[in-house]
């Protein structure tokens, strides 16, 4: 059955202690039966295909062990002009554009010294939500810069700090991966990673929850809800060490995620592959049961890892963008593409930019 919002997220109260995916059972410490049954679209992993260009965009620093470049935001065409555009970080943000969605020119590489970024619109202006690191002070932070033109951005406005117990678990202190909903009663919700665990093999964390804050404006200021709605689950082989970071859709009439679960594979190998959730509310989500959608593989640009992504529909196709991980300690990350043909509903931006929502 389709999905129905609620913005009020009454079917999520009392329970988000403790977090987990719900499978349409009572959740440990509740009164209430989540009765849940999503039509989950045919997006199993047989089905996508590589682009056979991949890796489309390679790191920006040179070709040295522990490059990289990620969390890919896209832009179809006919949504800011005719053209494709990309933006990713490593450190510097950074835009490209495309005629095709496939060959990649840099635009441009600002200092930001950023982390994960997240692109949305507010129905007057563009917003790129950024993951800021504070060396000075030992944490990270997620800021917001405001746009007229995807070229001149404005000074950084500081949204979320690491302060809740949870956030601020593991060896580093963080909150990061921000993806933001335009809500149906007019407020914006602001999804994020609190919380790391650390890859011994890669030798930096990943995060290990995902919570959520709102607020009236998409520029703050954001309340937190207490506990994480997402964390890792031994029974879940995607998901059993961290929760990875989630982008959330408008999707048929529901709300859709795409979240990248960190886990350890069977020789002790630290991994990270897509999976697909569903949600009436955004607050209580489902699995799917062929989970995962993207996974590392072969010997090439992602053997090791795949990470963070945007999913965007253009002409009877998906387009799902994506870096991911040749190695483990040393590796370089890359960003490339893969994509299913598609005539069901369409997996949309939650933002408000006009006749696109």
């Amino acid at each position: 059955m389709p999905a129905t919002k609620n913005a009020a997220g009454a079917v999520a109260e009392g329970l988000t202690d403790p977090y987990y995916v719900r499978q349409g059972r009572r959740a440990a410490g509740s009164q209430q039966e989540v009765r849940m049954s999503f039509d989950f679209p045919a997006w199993q992993r047989e089905k996508w295909t590589d682009l056979p260009q991949n890796p489309l965009i390679a790191p920006q620093a040179g070709a040295g062990p522990g490059d990289a470049i990620g969390d890919p935001q896209v832009l179809t065409p006919g949504e800011f002009d005719d053209r494709w555009h990309l933006f990713c970080h490593y450190w510097k943000f950074f835009r490209f554009d495309s005629a095709d969605g496939v060959k990649w020119e840099r635009v441009y590489a600002y200092e930001w010294k950023i982390g994960p970024t997240f692109l949305s619109h507010d129905g007057r202006q563009w917003l790129i939500y950024c993951t800021q690191h504070l060396p000075e002070e030992g944490i990270v932070t997620i800021n917001v810069r405001a746009s007229p033109d995807l070229v001149h951005w404005g000074e950084p406005v500081e949204l979320l700090r690491p302060e809740l117990d949870w956030e601020r678990e593991g060896r580093c202190v963080q909150v990061r991966n921000p993806s933001v909903v335009a809500l149906p009663d007019g407020r914006w919700r602001l999804y994020y990673c609190g919380g790391t665990v650390w890859l011994d093999d890669c030798g930096y964390e990943e995060p290990k929850y995902i919570g959520v804050a709102e607020a009236d404006s998409p520029l703050g200021p954001f309340h937190k809800r207490p506990r994480p709605i997402l964390g890792p689950d031994s029974a879940t082989p995607w998901r059993n060490f961290g929760s990875g970071a989630a982008k959330v859709f408008d999707y048929a009439g529901g709300y859709l995620a795409l979240v990248n679960g960190i886990y350890r594979d069977g020789a002790g190998h630290s991994r990270s592959a897509i999976a697909v959730l569903m949600s009436g509310d955004g607050l209580a989500w489902e699995a799917a049961p062929y989970n995962p959608i993207i996974e590392p593989a072969g010997e090439g640009w992602k053997q090791a890892i795949v990470y963070q992504l945007d999913l965007r529909p253009y002409q009877g196709k998906l387009w799902l963008y994506y870096n991911a991980r040749d190695n483990w300690r040393g590796g370089r990350e890359w960003i490339g593409c893969s994509t299913l043909d598609w005539s069901g509903p369409e997996p949309k931006k939650p933002w408000r930019l006009a006749n696109r929502h």
